[in-house]
């Protein structure tokens, strides 16, 4: 009863074979990305084939060719050395992009990913749309994928095709094409595999069939675990994913960008990656910085503070965009680089925000002065700050405009009824007279309302002042205070 009433897993393996060559394509210029291309890496001192575009396919070259044989075949192939570091940060990009698809995803060291999506069907409305926008979101990378469905992590990526498949198969799918599986595709030893072929052993099917007994003495303890880990009766204990806290990009273009127009584009792609970064963690950001590293000589950079948060991919473009027409940049760029790690919180109810990063809020404000700041400098615009002090002309002060300020509220002891106040301030608090007895400014004066003491600093009396609303025959309105050690009144702000 148990088992049956727990929740049945899926798990989707994705496998990544033209990763290698899919990673330095950006590098490369259109006219050698139309050439037939080849990855080669080192097998064993013999340098082999390890991916290879359709155009040298046409050719007849493949993977683990060796180099000298695919060149026979193919003499205008152009060859790129592997770049293993490469290839993890993207994976690592890879596995952002799943992170938002599914809360459990697993890095696989093969160069591929695992996700378990039970229970993701009905943000996606179902497994079907769940796999096709993924499929989507991989195409739109620019990268190869092909998949694999099943109840456990290591049954998906044996079952892992040679196409991406965008249909969840039944359990009774799963498990006939699981039995026909071949055993050379289980992670074993090569001693392992001899002894299935000394035994007559082809498929997953052949060797379940052996006793249990027989295959504890045959075998090592490391298929045993294999086994049952396919049957579900082993729990799969692989470190899950989870993103960093800090957000680090480059793009490297060693032909070089020469003119801003040029930098556009990647650097439209890192802030992308920052965004689907920033979807995966459900954050905003506050600031980014950019790095540009010339061919020769040093290198420039660029910082971008909001005044608001922000994770909108064309507004932070925009805004780079402007602030990249005040720059003055190198010759000749090699590498962008982009690195954000001010974030918060998604907050509530600032818009809506679907699944896929789609945007409907109205930040007309907030990008005006994102905008002005970028075009004109930071320091260029100001904004009224209150700050922790009770007397009023003490209050209000100028700051930047992209700094994120918290209101201050104004701490009082009141006396009587508190006054309203009145938004603009005199320069400087002009005496009233007091003529037969009463208040008079330009006009006689009378009180409406008041007083409500404010003081600046409680050890210094004449800091301490009653202020009070009043108005004129004519019916204007003025706030007055009257000094609590020498009883002096004056005017410090009108009404409109």
């Amino acid at each position: 009863m148990a088992s049956s009433s727990k929740r049945q897993e899926i798990w989707l393996y994705l496998q990544f074979p033209l990763l290698s060559l899919e990673t330095l394509l950006p590098q490369l210029t259109p006219e050698q990305q139309s050439k037939p291309i080849a990855v080669i890496g080192h097998q064993k001192n013999v340098q082999q084939v390890l991916c290879c575009n359709s155009q040298a396919s046409a050719w007849g070259v493949g993977k683990q060719l060796s180099l000298s044989t695919a060149l026979a075949l193919c003499p205008e192939l152009l060859t790129l050395s592997r770049r293993a570091e490469q290839e993890q940060e993207r994976l690592q990009q890879l596995a952002l992009l799943a992170y938002s698809f599914s809360p459990e995803v697993i890095i696989h060291k093969e160069l591929g990913l695992w996700l378990e999506i039970s229970g993701c069907d009905r943000l996606f409305k179902g497994y079907d749309a769940l796999l096709c926008e993924l499929q989507n979101k991989l195409q739109q990378q620019g990268i190869t994928a092909v998949n694999g469905l099943a109840e456990n992590p290591l049954a998906a990526r044996l079952l892992c095709k040679p196409s991406f498949q965008t249909h969840l198969p039944s359990s009774q799918q799963i498990q006939q094409s699981l039995q026909g599986t071949a055993l050379y595709k289980l992670e074993t030893s090569r001693k392992q595999q001899q002894s299935f072929k000394q035994l007559g052993l082809t498929s997953l099917a052949d060797l379940l069939a052996l006793p249990r007994s027989a295959l504890s003495e045959r075998f090592d303890a490391e298929l045993m675990a294999t086994i049952q880990q396919l049957n579900n009766q082993r729990p799969f204990t692989a470190t899950r994913f989870q993103p960093p806290s800090s957000f680090y990009d480059l793009i490297h273009n060693p032909q070089g960008i020469f003119n801003k127009e040029s930098l556009l584009f990647p650097m439209k792609t890192l802030l992308q990656r920052l965004c689907q970064y920033m979807i995966a963690r459900q954050c905003h950001c506050l600031e980014m910085h950019w790095r540009f590293e010339p061919l020769i000589g040093e290198s420039k950079q660029m910082s971008i503070r909001l005044s608001s948060s922000q994770n909108s991919w064309s507004m932070l473009l925009n805004l780079s965009r402007l602030q990249l027409e005040r720059q003055e940049l190198p010759r000749s760029i090699e590498q962008i680089i982009l690195y954000a790690d001010q974030f918060i919180e998604a907050p509530a109810g600032m818009f809506n925000l679907d699944l896929f990063g789609e945007q409907t809020d109205n930040r007309s404000s907030s990008d005006l002065i994102d905008s002005l700041n970028a075009r004109l400098g930071a320091e260029a615009l100001f904004q009224p700050v209150l700050k922790q002090e009770n007397l009023p002309e003490q209050a209000g002060t100028l700051g930047l405009a992209n700094q994120q300020t918290t209101t201050a509220t104004q701490i009082d002891v009141s006396y009587g009824k508190q006054t309203p106040q009145p938004l603009w301030l005199l320069d400087k608090p002009v005496p009233v007279q007091i003529r037969n007895q009463q208040l008079y400014w330009h006009r006689p004066l009378k009180l409406i309302s008041g007083p409500q003491r404010l003081c600046g600093n409680w050890w210094q009396n004449e800091q301490q002042r009653d202020y009070y609303l009043a108005c004129d025959s004519k019916g204007a309105r003025y706030w007055l205070f009257r000094e609590a050690m020498d009883r002096r009144w004056f005017v410090h702000g009108l009404f409109a």
